[in-house]
């Protein structure tokens, strides 16, 4: 374990050297260390998604961070502003596409409870982790422009010599190709009756993610972090 730590340490300075204005300071005592595997372990897995579970301030956005970093993952998280919409949020899980599909990146997406500004959000989201589509994420034009970009990847990772893939072949490689590279982690508190509300409103969340439960810290922990 203490090699491990070591290790983790490490990369957690280098972290906040790559990153110094979202510098973070933390102690990697055992309890954090144990969800930290944890998350890495299911964000460096094809099609792998999950759900931290646990109240707010008990690191799950920070070790999901140190976690993306140590996979080389490119991190993203929403911007929310005042006016950010279901339109902005299309628009920037649409640049996540393009990340994961034509580019082929491994990108890691979170969102918080505090980022669903109207529970349009999570039905998106929810389509995403069923099905890898979204309704009306993508325009006639981009159906038809994607599976093309995506032609040169298919032929050498799918393909056979002399073959004309069908459009909706390539399309489906395409949305493979995205479910395998974008992994979701949502950080949700189980506090009130949302959590509650959410798991029979939107079963894809639970049952296309790995449920990690942030416990109370345990007294080691305390004493570390004082």
């Amino acid at each position: 374990v203490e090699n491990i730590r070591k290790l983790v340490n490490k990369k957690l300075d280098a972290y906040n050297e790559t990153y110094p204005a979202k510098k973070m300071n933390l102690v990697i005592f055992d309890d954090a260390l144990f969800h930290l595997l944890k998350v890495c372990r299911i964000i460096n897995t094809a099609s792998g998604n999950a759900l931290l579970v646990g109240v707010g301030g008990s690191g799950k956005q920070s070790l999901t961070k140190l976690s993306s970093f140590i996979c080389q993952q490119n991190f993203f998280q929403i911007s929310l502003t005042k006016s950010y919409s279901e339109s902005n949020l299309k628009e920037d899980i649409k640049n996540l596409y393009e990340m994961a599909g034509p580019l082929g990146k491994s990108v890691t997406f979170i969102m918080t409870d505090a980022e669903i500004k109207h529970e349009t959000f999570l039905e998106m989201i929810n389509s995403m982790l069923a099905t890898g589509e979204i309704p009306g994420l993508h325009t006639k034009e981009d159906r038809d422009l994607i599976p093309l970009q995506q032609k040169t990847v298919y032929m050498k990772e799918a393909g056979q010599k002399g073959e004309d893939p069908s459009m909706l072949e390539m399309w489906i490689y395409f949305i493979n190709r995205v479910k395998d590279n974008l992994h979701t982690v949502l950080c949700f508190s189980p506090v009130g009756t949302k959590f509650r509300t959410r798991a029979q409103k939107f079963p894809s969340l639970f049952s296309q993610c790995n449920i990690d439960w942030f416990l109370p810290w345990p007294e080691e922990a305390l004493i570390s972090v004082s």
